[in-house]
């Protein structure tokens, strides 16, 4: 192989590549959905143009047969009238002759009106098949390119969740979280000793006051309002 074929395939794998990125799913299957109505608006009108020229051709050919039809029926009264002596026998098969010649050639317009309606016509045909499968192909493309974007939605949903994971040290915040943890414990346990140093820094009647809930300030209040009380009465 030489460097050249070599190179001529590393420039079309690398351009097939970048030709992948570029394509996506949802954006791609929207595009063949809408390329296959334009197709579908396409075939239709060029049936409609089809079955019109096959429409007018047979209105064509019904023209030139009722022509044909006239033509024969002056020839036939021109036959007679010579047969009747109406007419010269000269002159009347001279112009029975041309009638005759005016019916066939009427004849003939009209069965190549006919050849031409008949061919697209069957043009016609063929398309309603090509238009019928159209159809059925947008109906498809339609089911599976809505699957297709909801696909690639929730793939591009799941990647982003995915990579926003993966850049999460969560060891790390579980580490953090369990020594917020051990802090908050040591604080309580600390709260919980300085409590017990105050209990035991008090004096023998702090702590049989404090056993027994009196000598607060509210006590004596009490003790006066009551003293004041007696007095009054």
């Amino acid at each position: 192989m030489s460097i050249f074929d070599r190179l001529f395939r590393i420039g079309a794998a690398e351009a097939n590549a970048a030709v992948d990125k570029l394509e996506d799913p949802a954006k791609m299957a929207d595009q063949i959905l809408r390329e296959l109505r334009a197709n579908y608006q396409q075939a239709i009108q060029g049936e409609a143009e089809i079955k019109a020229m096959a429409l007018q051709h047979r209105a064509s050919e019904l023209k030139s047969r009722n022509a044909a039809d006239e033509w024969e029926k002056k020839a036939n009264e021109l036959l007679d009238r010579i047969e009747t002596k109406q007419l010269d026998e000269a002159k009347g098969n001279e112009l029975a002759n041309k009638a005759a010649e005016a019916h066939v050639a009427a004849e003939n317009e009209a069965n190549e009106y006919a050849k031409m309606a008949e061919k697209e016509e069957s043009a016609v045909a063929v398309m309603d098949l090509k238009i019928k499968q159209i159809k059925d192909q947008i109906a498809e493309t339609e089911s599976r390119s809505q699957m297709i974007q909801s696909r690639a939605k929730t793939a591009e949903v799941s990647e982003k969740i995915s990579k926003t994971l993966s850049s999460v040290d969560t060891d790390g915040l579980m580490a953090t979280l369990n020594r917020m943890d051990q802090k908050a414990s040591a604080q309580e346990f600390r709260a919980a000793a300085y409590a017990q140093i105050d209990d035991s820094a008090l004096s023998t009647e702090q702590e049989i006051n404090k056993a027994l809930g009196t000598g607060s300030s509210s006590n004596a209040l009490e003790a006066i309002k009551a003293k004041r009380t007696k007095l009054l009465n």
